[in-house]
Protein backbone atom coordinates (compact mmCIF):
# COMPACT_ATOMS: atom_id res chain seq x y z
CA UNK A 1 0.00 0.00 0.00
CA UNK A 2 2.91 2.37 0.74
CA UNK A 3 4.14 1.76 -2.80
CA UNK A 4 0.80 2.74 -4.32
CA UNK A 5 0.72 5.86 -2.15
CA UNK A 6 4.20 6.75 -3.36
CA UNK A 7 3.14 6.21 -6.96
CA UNK A 8 0.12 8.46 -6.48
CA UNK A 9 2.32 11.12 -4.85
CA UNK A 10 4.78 11.12 -7.73
CA UNK A 11 2.01 11.40 -10.31
CA UNK A 12 0.10 14.11 -8.46
CA UNK A 13 3.07 16.35 -7.73
CA UNK A 14 4.56 16.05 -11.22
CA UNK A 15 8.01 15.29 -9.82
CA UNK A 16 8.96 13.29 -12.87
CA UNK A 17 7.01 14.26 -15.94
CA UNK A 18 3.55 15.62 -16.54
CA UNK A 19 2.57 12.82 -18.89
CA UNK A 20 1.19 9.82 -17.05
CA UNK A 21 -0.62 8.11 -19.90
CA UNK A 22 -0.02 4.38 -20.09
CA UNK A 23 2.00 3.09 -23.01
CA UNK A 24 1.03 -0.25 -24.45
CA UNK A 25 3.47 -3.14 -24.08
CA UNK A 26 3.47 -5.80 -26.73
CA UNK A 27 6.05 -8.41 -27.52
CA UNK A 28 7.75 -7.92 -30.86
CA UNK A 29 6.86 -11.41 -32.11
CA UNK A 30 4.50 -10.53 -34.93
CA UNK A 31 3.25 -13.43 -37.04
CA UNK A 32 3.82 -13.93 -40.75
CA UNK A 33 0.23 -13.31 -41.79
CA UNK A 34 -1.01 -9.90 -42.92
CA UNK A 35 -4.41 -8.45 -42.18
CA UNK A 36 -6.42 -6.00 -40.11
CA UNK A 37 -8.67 -6.24 -37.10
CA UNK A 38 -12.22 -5.21 -37.96
CA UNK A 39 -13.47 -2.11 -36.14
CA UNK A 40 -16.09 0.61 -36.46
CA UNK A 41 -15.46 4.35 -36.75
CA UNK A 42 -14.91 4.53 -32.97
CA UNK A 43 -12.26 1.76 -33.18
CA UNK A 44 -14.51 -0.67 -31.30
CA UNK A 45 -13.85 -4.27 -32.37
CA UNK A 46 -16.59 -5.25 -34.83
CA UNK A 47 -18.05 -7.76 -34.66
CA UNK A 48 -16.85 -9.09 -31.32
CA UNK A 49 -18.11 -10.93 -28.27
CA UNK A 50 -17.13 -11.37 -24.63
CA UNK A 51 -17.67 -14.74 -22.97
CA UNK A 52 -17.42 -15.76 -19.35
CA UNK A 53 -17.93 -14.21 -15.94
CA UNK A 54 -15.30 -11.72 -14.76
CA UNK A 55 -15.42 -11.22 -11.00
CA UNK A 56 -12.98 -9.29 -8.88
CA UNK A 57 -10.41 -11.55 -7.17
CA UNK A 58 -11.45 -14.59 -9.24
CA UNK A 59 -8.90 -16.37 -11.46
CA UNK A 60 -9.91 -16.56 -15.13
CA UNK A 61 -10.48 -19.96 -16.74
CA UNK A 62 -11.09 -21.54 -20.13
CA UNK A 63 -14.57 -20.00 -20.31
CA UNK A 64 -13.15 -16.46 -20.29
CA UNK A 65 -12.42 -15.39 -23.85
CA UNK A 66 -13.02 -12.76 -26.54
CA UNK A 67 -13.88 -13.41 -30.18
CA UNK A 68 -12.58 -10.80 -32.62
CA UNK A 69 -12.72 -10.60 -36.41
CA UNK A 70 -9.74 -10.24 -38.75
CA UNK A 71 -9.72 -9.53 -42.48
CA UNK A 72 -6.72 -11.56 -43.66
CA UNK A 73 -4.95 -10.46 -46.84
CA UNK A 74 -2.05 -12.93 -46.57
CA UNK A 75 -2.33 -16.32 -44.87
CA UNK A 76 0.24 -17.36 -42.27
CA UNK A 77 0.89 -17.51 -38.55
CA UNK A 78 -0.48 -14.86 -36.21
CA UNK A 79 -0.32 -13.59 -32.65
CA UNK A 80 -3.08 -11.32 -31.39
CA UNK A 81 -3.05 -9.93 -27.87
CA UNK A 82 -4.35 -7.21 -25.62
CA UNK A 83 -2.66 -4.94 -23.14
CA UNK A 84 -2.85 -5.93 -19.47
CA UNK A 85 -5.44 -4.03 -17.43
CA UNK A 86 -6.63 -4.58 -13.87
CA UNK A 87 -4.62 -7.78 -13.49
CA UNK A 88 -5.72 -9.68 -16.61
CA UNK A 89 -5.23 -9.83 -20.38
CA UNK A 90 -6.19 -11.76 -23.52
CA UNK A 91 -4.17 -13.43 -26.28
CA UNK A 92 -4.35 -15.99 -29.04
CA UNK A 93 -2.03 -17.43 -31.68
CA UNK A 94 -2.25 -19.84 -34.57
CA UNK A 95 -2.30 -19.89 -38.35
CA UNK A 96 -4.66 -18.29 -40.86
CA UNK A 97 -5.05 -20.92 -43.58
CA UNK A 98 -7.20 -18.76 -45.84
CA UNK A 99 -7.59 -15.09 -46.64
CA UNK A 100 -10.74 -13.09 -46.00
CA UNK A 101 -12.77 -12.77 -42.82
CA UNK A 102 -11.60 -14.99 -39.94
CA UNK A 103 -12.80 -15.18 -36.33
CA UNK A 104 -10.09 -15.49 -33.67
CA UNK A 105 -10.62 -16.51 -30.05
CA UNK A 106 -8.45 -14.77 -27.45
CA UNK A 107 -8.29 -16.52 -24.07
CA UNK A 108 -8.05 -14.56 -20.85
CA UNK A 109 -5.40 -15.04 -18.18
CA UNK A 110 -4.92 -13.43 -14.81
CA UNK A 111 -7.09 -12.39 -11.90
CA UNK A 112 -9.20 -9.19 -12.07
CA UNK A 113 -8.51 -6.93 -9.11
CA UNK A 114 -11.22 -4.27 -9.06
CA UNK A 115 -14.79 -4.16 -10.31
CA UNK A 116 -15.70 -1.87 -13.19
CA UNK A 117 -15.48 -1.63 -16.97
CA UNK A 118 -12.05 -2.28 -18.50
CA UNK A 119 -11.34 -1.15 -22.06
CA UNK A 120 -8.78 -3.45 -23.68
CA UNK A 121 -6.81 -2.53 -26.78
CA UNK A 122 -6.45 -5.55 -29.07
CA UNK A 123 -3.43 -5.43 -31.39
CA UNK A 124 -2.61 -7.41 -34.52
CA UNK A 125 0.18 -6.20 -36.79
CA UNK A 126 -0.32 -2.46 -37.20
CA UNK A 127 -4.07 -2.61 -36.58
CA UNK A 128 -5.93 -2.34 -33.30
CA UNK A 129 -9.43 -2.14 -31.87
CA UNK A 130 -11.05 -1.69 -28.45
CA UNK A 131 -13.32 -3.99 -26.49
CA UNK A 132 -14.92 -3.50 -23.07
CA UNK A 133 -14.93 -6.20 -20.40
CA UNK A 134 -16.91 -5.64 -17.23
CA UNK A 135 -15.59 -6.96 -13.92
CA UNK A 136 -18.28 -7.52 -11.32
CA UNK A 137 -17.91 -7.44 -7.53
CA UNK A 138 -16.94 -10.70 -5.79
CA UNK A 139 -19.82 -13.14 -5.35
CA UNK A 140 -22.03 -11.35 -7.89
CA UNK A 141 -25.68 -12.47 -7.60
CA UNK A 142 -27.28 -14.44 -10.47
CA UNK A 143 -29.34 -12.42 -12.93
CA UNK A 144 -33.10 -12.78 -13.21
CA UNK A 145 -34.30 -12.86 -16.81
CA UNK A 146 -36.69 -14.49 -19.27
CA UNK A 147 -36.18 -15.53 -22.87
CA UNK A 148 -37.94 -13.75 -25.72
CA UNK A 149 -40.62 -16.23 -26.74
CA UNK A 150 -40.45 -18.09 -23.42
CA UNK A 151 -42.58 -21.22 -23.41
CA UNK A 152 -42.32 -21.63 -27.19
CA UNK A 153 -39.84 -20.85 -29.95
CA UNK A 154 -37.16 -18.29 -29.10
CA UNK A 155 -38.28 -15.07 -30.77
CA UNK A 156 -35.75 -13.59 -33.19
CA UNK A 157 -33.03 -16.20 -32.56
CA UNK A 158 -30.23 -15.69 -35.13
CA UNK A 159 -28.07 -18.65 -36.15
CA UNK A 160 -24.52 -18.25 -37.50
CA UNK A 161 -22.06 -20.72 -39.00
CA UNK A 162 -22.13 -23.88 -41.11
CA UNK A 163 -23.96 -26.92 -39.73
CA UNK A 164 -23.16 -30.19 -41.49
CA UNK A 165 -23.23 -33.84 -40.54
CA UNK A 166 -19.83 -35.03 -39.24
CA UNK A 167 -18.37 -31.48 -39.41
CA UNK A 168 -17.15 -30.43 -35.96
CA UNK A 169 -18.47 -27.08 -34.76
CA UNK A 170 -16.15 -24.19 -33.93
CA UNK A 171 -16.27 -20.61 -32.66
CA UNK A 172 -18.20 -19.48 -35.76
CA UNK A 173 -21.16 -21.69 -34.81
CA UNK A 174 -23.27 -19.41 -32.62
CA UNK A 175 -26.83 -18.34 -31.93
CA UNK A 176 -28.04 -14.95 -30.69
CA UNK A 177 -31.01 -15.23 -28.34
CA UNK A 178 -33.11 -12.39 -26.96
CA UNK A 179 -33.65 -12.01 -23.21
CA UNK A 180 -35.49 -9.56 -20.98
CA UNK A 181 -33.45 -8.91 -17.82
CA UNK A 182 -35.30 -7.83 -14.68
CA UNK A 183 -32.36 -8.13 -12.22
CA UNK A 184 -28.76 -7.61 -13.38
CA UNK A 185 -26.17 -10.25 -12.50
CA UNK A 186 -24.38 -13.33 -13.82
CA UNK A 187 -25.87 -15.82 -16.25
CA UNK A 188 -25.04 -19.35 -17.37
CA UNK A 189 -27.22 -20.55 -20.25
CA UNK A 190 -27.08 -24.02 -21.80
CA UNK A 191 -29.06 -26.09 -24.26
CA UNK A 192 -29.54 -29.80 -24.00
CA UNK A 193 -27.30 -31.90 -26.26
CA UNK A 194 -29.15 -32.65 -29.49
CA UNK A 195 -27.71 -34.51 -32.50
CA UNK A 196 -24.27 -34.47 -30.88
CA UNK A 197 -23.96 -30.73 -30.23
CA UNK A 198 -25.00 -28.21 -27.60
CA UNK A 199 -24.93 -24.42 -27.21
CA UNK A 200 -23.80 -22.52 -24.11
CA UNK A 201 -22.76 -19.10 -22.89
CA UNK A 202 -21.98 -17.34 -19.63
CA UNK A 203 -21.32 -13.78 -18.58
CA UNK A 204 -22.89 -10.82 -16.84
CA UNK A 205 -25.98 -8.77 -17.56
CA UNK A 206 -24.90 -5.36 -16.29
CA UNK A 207 -28.24 -3.68 -16.93
CA UNK A 208 -31.91 -4.55 -17.08
CA UNK A 209 -34.20 -4.58 -20.11
CA UNK A 210 -34.23 -6.30 -23.49
CA UNK A 211 -30.87 -7.49 -24.82
CA UNK A 212 -29.23 -10.38 -26.65
CA UNK A 213 -26.93 -13.13 -25.46
CA UNK A 214 -24.47 -15.12 -27.60
CA UNK A 215 -24.32 -18.91 -27.23
CA UNK A 216 -21.53 -20.96 -28.87
CA UNK A 217 -21.85 -24.52 -30.15
CA UNK A 218 -19.61 -27.45 -29.26
CA UNK A 219 -19.62 -31.01 -30.57
CA UNK A 220 -19.96 -32.82 -33.90
CA UNK A 221 -23.35 -33.29 -35.61
CA UNK A 222 -24.32 -36.95 -35.90
CA UNK A 223 -27.01 -36.80 -38.59
CA UNK A 224 -28.73 -34.64 -41.18
CA UNK A 225 -32.11 -32.99 -40.66
CA UNK A 226 -33.74 -30.26 -38.58
CA UNK A 227 -33.55 -30.48 -34.79
CA UNK A 228 -34.99 -28.35 -31.99
CA UNK A 229 -32.67 -27.11 -29.22
CA UNK A 230 -34.35 -26.27 -25.88
CA UNK A 231 -32.51 -23.69 -23.77
CA UNK A 232 -33.14 -22.81 -20.15
CA UNK A 233 -31.94 -20.38 -17.54
CA UNK A 234 -33.33 -18.41 -14.59
CA UNK A 235 -36.47 -20.55 -14.64
CA UNK A 236 -37.27 -19.60 -18.25
CA UNK A 237 -37.02 -21.68 -21.43
CA UNK A 238 -37.58 -21.58 -25.18
CA UNK A 239 -36.27 -23.47 -28.19
CA UNK A 240 -34.78 -22.80 -31.62
CA UNK A 241 -34.18 -25.07 -34.60
CA UNK A 242 -31.00 -25.95 -36.49
CA UNK A 243 -30.88 -27.63 -39.90
CA UNK A 244 -27.89 -29.87 -40.54
CA UNK A 245 -26.85 -30.42 -44.15
CA UNK A 246 -25.70 -33.80 -45.45
CA UNK A 247 -22.02 -34.51 -45.03
CA UNK A 248 -19.83 -33.40 -47.89
CA UNK A 249 -18.15 -36.20 -49.85
CA UNK A 250 -14.64 -36.98 -48.62
CA UNK A 251 -11.87 -34.85 -50.02
CA UNK A 252 -8.96 -36.34 -51.90
CA UNK A 253 -5.66 -35.07 -50.53
CA UNK A 254 -2.22 -35.98 -49.27
CA UNK A 255 -0.37 -34.73 -46.24
CA UNK A 256 2.40 -32.47 -47.54
CA UNK A 257 5.74 -34.16 -46.89
CA UNK A 258 4.29 -37.67 -46.56
CA UNK A 259 5.59 -40.27 -46.08
CA UNK A 260 8.42 -38.17 -44.67
CA UNK A 261 8.09 -35.41 -42.09
CA UNK A 262 5.13 -33.02 -42.28
CA UNK A 263 6.11 -29.69 -43.82
CA UNK A 264 5.43 -26.11 -42.71
CA UNK A 265 4.48 -27.22 -39.19
CA UNK A 266 3.71 -24.38 -36.76
CA UNK A 267 3.13 -25.29 -33.11
CA UNK A 268 1.16 -22.98 -30.83
CA UNK A 269 0.78 -23.14 -27.06
CA UNK A 270 2.94 -24.48 -24.24
CA UNK A 271 3.72 -28.17 -23.87
CA UNK A 272 4.50 -28.78 -20.21
CA UNK A 273 4.46 -32.09 -18.35
CA UNK A 274 1.34 -32.46 -16.20
CA UNK A 275 -0.46 -29.48 -17.75
CA UNK A 276 -3.58 -30.53 -19.73
CA UNK A 277 -3.76 -29.46 -23.35
CA UNK A 278 -6.25 -26.71 -24.23
CA UNK A 279 -7.62 -24.97 -27.31
CA UNK A 280 -4.35 -23.00 -27.41
CA UNK A 281 -2.33 -26.17 -28.16
CA UNK A 282 -2.45 -26.56 -31.92
CA UNK A 283 -0.33 -27.78 -34.81
CA UNK A 284 -0.81 -26.17 -38.22
CA UNK A 285 0.47 -28.05 -41.26
CA UNK A 286 -0.20 -28.36 -44.99
CA UNK A 287 -2.24 -30.73 -47.14
CA UNK A 288 -2.28 -30.89 -50.93
CA UNK A 289 -5.90 -31.12 -52.09
CA UNK A 290 -6.86 -32.58 -55.47
CA UNK A 291 -10.62 -32.90 -54.84
CA UNK A 292 -12.50 -30.60 -52.41
CA UNK A 293 -14.65 -32.12 -49.68
CA UNK A 294 -14.66 -33.04 -46.01
CA UNK A 295 -11.56 -34.20 -44.19
CA UNK A 296 -10.74 -35.85 -40.88
CA UNK A 297 -7.19 -36.13 -39.63
CA UNK A 298 -6.29 -38.19 -36.58
CA UNK A 299 -3.04 -38.82 -34.81
CA UNK A 300 -1.56 -41.57 -32.70
CA UNK A 301 -1.62 -40.92 -28.95
CA UNK A 302 1.97 -40.25 -27.91
CA UNK A 303 3.13 -39.31 -24.40
CA UNK A 304 -0.51 -38.92 -23.36
CA UNK A 305 -1.32 -36.39 -26.12
CA UNK A 306 -3.31 -36.70 -29.36
CA UNK A 307 -3.65 -34.25 -32.28
CA UNK A 308 -6.77 -34.27 -34.45
CA UNK A 309 -8.89 -32.04 -36.66
CA UNK A 310 -11.68 -32.05 -39.22
CA UNK A 311 -13.29 -29.63 -41.63
CA UNK A 312 -13.93 -28.84 -45.28
CA UNK A 313 -11.61 -28.20 -48.18
CA UNK A 314 -13.48 -25.87 -50.51
CA UNK A 315 -10.73 -25.49 -53.12
CA UNK A 316 -7.83 -27.50 -54.49
CA UNK A 317 -4.13 -26.88 -53.99
CA UNK A 318 -2.03 -26.51 -50.85
CA UNK A 319 -4.24 -25.83 -47.83
CA UNK A 320 -3.37 -25.23 -44.17
CA UNK A 321 -4.93 -27.52 -41.56
CA UNK A 322 -5.04 -26.79 -37.84
CA UNK A 323 -5.02 -29.77 -35.49
CA UNK A 324 -5.89 -29.38 -31.81
CA UNK A 325 -4.14 -31.32 -29.05
CA UNK A 326 -5.92 -33.16 -26.25
CA UNK A 327 -4.69 -35.09 -23.23
CA UNK A 328 -2.02 -34.45 -20.60
CA UNK A 329 1.74 -34.85 -21.26
CA UNK A 330 3.35 -37.57 -19.16
CA UNK A 331 7.09 -37.07 -19.64
CA UNK A 332 9.71 -34.60 -20.83
CA UNK A 333 11.53 -34.93 -24.12
CA UNK A 334 10.93 -34.69 -27.85
CA UNK A 335 8.33 -37.05 -29.31
CA UNK A 336 7.24 -37.82 -32.88
CA UNK A 337 3.51 -37.49 -33.64
CA UNK A 338 2.30 -39.30 -36.79
CA UNK A 339 -0.96 -37.89 -38.19
CA UNK A 340 -3.06 -39.55 -40.89
CA UNK A 341 -5.61 -38.22 -43.36
CA UNK A 342 -6.96 -39.90 -46.51
CA UNK A 343 -4.49 -42.80 -45.99
CA UNK A 344 -1.58 -40.35 -46.07
CA UNK A 345 0.68 -40.12 -43.01
CA UNK A 346 3.45 -37.76 -41.94
CA UNK A 347 5.01 -37.12 -38.50
CA UNK A 348 6.08 -33.95 -36.69
CA UNK A 349 7.98 -33.42 -33.45
CA UNK A 350 6.80 -31.84 -30.21
CA UNK A 351 9.10 -31.09 -27.28
CA UNK A 352 7.66 -31.30 -23.76
CA UNK A 353 9.33 -29.51 -20.85
CA UNK A 354 9.18 -29.77 -17.10
CA UNK A 355 7.00 -27.21 -15.35
CA UNK A 356 9.18 -24.37 -14.05
CA UNK A 357 9.70 -24.31 -10.31
CA UNK A 358 8.20 -21.20 -8.75
CA UNK A 359 10.49 -19.64 -6.17
CA UNK A 360 11.47 -16.48 -4.33
CA UNK A 361 14.49 -16.85 -2.06
CA UNK A 362 17.24 -14.75 -0.51
CA UNK A 363 19.48 -14.38 2.52
CA UNK A 364 18.27 -12.04 5.27
CA UNK A 365 21.13 -11.06 7.56
CA UNK A 366 22.93 -14.09 6.16
CA UNK A 367 20.09 -16.56 6.90
CA UNK A 368 18.69 -18.40 3.87
CA UNK A 369 14.96 -17.67 3.52
CA UNK A 370 12.34 -18.89 1.05
CA UNK A 371 9.01 -17.35 0.05
CA UNK A 372 7.80 -20.06 -2.33
CA UNK A 373 4.23 -20.43 -1.04
CA UNK A 374 1.80 -18.81 -3.51
CA UNK A 375 4.79 -17.19 -5.23
CA UNK A 376 3.39 -15.17 -8.11
CA UNK A 377 3.74 -11.97 -10.14
CA UNK A 378 0.85 -9.76 -11.22
CA UNK A 379 0.35 -6.61 -13.25
CA UNK A 380 -2.09 -3.94 -12.11
CA UNK A 381 -2.82 -0.44 -13.37
CA UNK A 382 -2.84 2.47 -10.93
CA UNK A 383 -3.71 5.94 -12.25
CA UNK A 384 -2.84 4.77 -15.76
CA UNK A 385 0.55 3.38 -14.69
CA UNK A 386 1.29 -0.34 -14.77
CA UNK A 387 2.69 -1.88 -11.57
CA UNK A 388 4.52 -5.22 -11.57
CA UNK A 389 4.23 -6.99 -8.19
CA UNK A 390 6.16 -10.11 -7.15
CA UNK A 391 5.21 -11.74 -3.86
CA UNK A 392 5.21 -14.92 -1.81
CA UNK A 393 5.09 -16.38 1.71
CA UNK A 394 7.26 -18.76 3.71
CA UNK A 395 4.39 -20.93 4.95
CA UNK A 396 0.67 -21.24 5.51
CA UNK A 397 0.64 -18.24 7.84
CA UNK A 398 0.61 -14.70 6.47
CA UNK A 399 4.14 -14.07 7.79
CA UNK A 400 7.00 -14.24 6.94
CA UNK A 401 6.27 -12.75 3.51
CA UNK A 402 8.03 -10.68 0.90
CA UNK A 403 6.74 -8.37 -1.83
CA UNK A 404 8.57 -6.51 -4.62
CA UNK A 405 6.94 -3.75 -6.70
CA UNK A 406 8.16 -2.01 -9.85
CA UNK A 407 6.70 0.54 -12.28
CA UNK A 408 7.62 3.20 -14.81
CA UNK A 409 5.78 6.33 -13.74
CA UNK A 410 6.27 7.91 -17.16
CA UNK A 411 4.23 5.13 -18.75
CA UNK A 412 4.95 1.80 -20.35
CA UNK A 413 5.65 -1.62 -18.92
CA UNK A 414 8.47 -2.94 -16.78
CA UNK A 415 10.89 -4.87 -18.98
CA UNK A 416 14.29 -6.45 -18.50
CA UNK A 417 16.86 -4.25 -16.81
CA UNK A 418 18.19 -2.97 -13.50
CA UNK A 419 15.92 -0.89 -11.24
CA UNK A 420 17.06 0.92 -8.07
CA UNK A 421 15.46 3.22 -5.51
CA UNK A 422 17.62 6.07 -6.87
CA UNK A 423 16.20 6.19 -10.43
CA UNK A 424 13.36 8.65 -9.94
CA UNK A 425 14.63 10.88 -12.75
CA UNK A 426 14.28 7.89 -15.09
CA UNK A 427 10.69 7.41 -13.97
CA UNK A 428 11.46 4.13 -12.18
CA UNK A 429 9.69 3.39 -8.88
CA UNK A 430 10.46 0.27 -6.84
CA UNK A 431 9.86 -1.03 -3.34
CA UNK A 432 10.36 -4.07 -1.12
CA UNK A 433 8.20 -5.13 1.84
CA UNK A 434 9.58 -7.83 4.13
CA UNK A 435 7.25 -8.94 6.92
CA UNK A 436 9.11 -10.90 9.59
CA UNK A 437 7.61 -13.85 11.47
CA UNK A 438 6.65 -11.58 14.40
CA UNK A 439 4.75 -9.25 12.04
CA UNK A 440 7.34 -6.46 11.99
CA UNK A 441 7.47 -4.80 8.59
CA UNK A 442 10.77 -3.80 6.98
CA UNK A 443 10.57 -1.53 3.96
CA UNK A 444 12.71 -0.01 1.21
CA UNK A 445 11.36 2.16 -1.58
CA UNK A 446 11.92 5.07 -3.93
CA UNK A 447 12.08 8.27 -1.88
CA UNK A 448 11.55 11.54 -3.82
CA UNK A 449 13.40 13.39 -1.02
CA UNK A 450 16.38 11.04 -0.94
CA UNK A 451 17.77 9.94 -4.29
CA UNK A 452 21.19 9.01 -2.98
CA UNK A 453 20.41 5.97 -0.83
CA UNK A 454 23.56 3.94 -0.23
CA UNK A 455 23.50 1.02 -0.57
CA UNK A 456 20.52 1.29 -2.91
CA UNK A 457 17.91 -1.46 -2.90
CA UNK A 458 18.05 -3.00 -6.38
CA UNK A 459 15.77 -5.27 -8.42
CA UNK A 460 17.04 -6.81 -11.67
CA UNK A 461 14.55 -8.24 -14.19
CA UNK A 462 16.50 -10.86 -16.16
CA UNK A 463 13.59 -12.15 -18.23
CA UNK A 464 9.90 -11.37 -18.58
CA UNK A 465 7.29 -12.96 -20.86
CA UNK A 466 3.49 -12.76 -20.87
CA UNK A 467 3.45 -15.73 -18.47
CA UNK A 468 6.64 -15.59 -16.38
CA UNK A 469 9.21 -13.26 -14.81
CA UNK A 470 12.64 -13.98 -13.31
CA UNK A 471 15.36 -11.88 -11.73
CA UNK A 472 17.35 -10.92 -8.63
CA UNK A 473 17.11 -8.43 -5.76
CA UNK A 474 19.23 -7.15 -2.87
CA UNK A 475 19.60 -4.26 -0.45
CA UNK A 476 18.72 -3.02 3.04
CA UNK A 477 15.16 -2.79 4.40
CA UNK A 478 14.22 -0.87 7.57
CA UNK A 479 11.36 -0.76 10.05
CA UNK A 480 9.18 2.32 10.70
CA UNK A 481 8.22 2.65 7.01
CA UNK A 482 11.85 2.53 5.96
CA UNK A 483 13.07 5.16 8.44
CA UNK A 484 14.72 2.72 10.87
CA UNK A 485 16.60 2.45 13.08
CA UNK A 486 16.27 -1.36 12.81
CA UNK A 487 17.64 -2.69 9.54
CA UNK A 488 17.71 -6.10 7.85
CA UNK A 489 20.08 -6.73 4.95
CA UNK A 490 18.83 -8.80 2.02
CA UNK A 491 21.45 -10.45 -0.22
CA UNK A 492 21.49 -13.06 -3.01
CA UNK A 493 17.77 -12.63 -3.70
CA UNK A 494 16.43 -14.54 -6.72
CA UNK A 495 12.95 -15.20 -8.12
CA UNK A 496 11.31 -17.10 -10.97
CA UNK A 497 7.51 -16.99 -10.78
CA UNK A 498 4.44 -17.16 -13.03
CA UNK A 499 3.05 -13.85 -14.25
CA UNK A 500 -0.72 -13.41 -14.25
Amino acid sequence: MRYFNLLALVLMTGIIFSACQKELYFDSTEGQSIGTLQADSSFDCLPSSVSGVYQADSLLGSGNYLDVTVNVSQAGSYTIKSDTINGFSFSGSGVFGTTGINTVRLYGTGRPILEGINTFIIKYGTSFCNIDVEVTPPNQVPAVYSFAGAGGFCTGATLNGTYMEALATNSSNTVLVGVNVSVAGTYDINTTTVNGISFSGSGVFSSTGAQQVLLTATGTPAATGTFNFPISGSGSSCSFSVTFDPAAPPAVFTMEGAPGNCTAVVLSGSYVVGVPMSANNTASLNAVVTTPGSYSITGTTVNGVTFSGSGLFSITGTQTITLTASGTPAATGTFSFPVTGNSSTCPFNVTFTNPPADFINCRIDGVYSTFDIDAIATRTTIAGVEVLSIEGRSGIASFPSLSLNLSKATGGSVGTGTYTVNQLTLGNLISCDYNAANGTNYFAGTDPLNQSQNPAFTIVINSITPTRVAGTFAGPVKDNNGAGPAVRVITQGTFDVPLQ
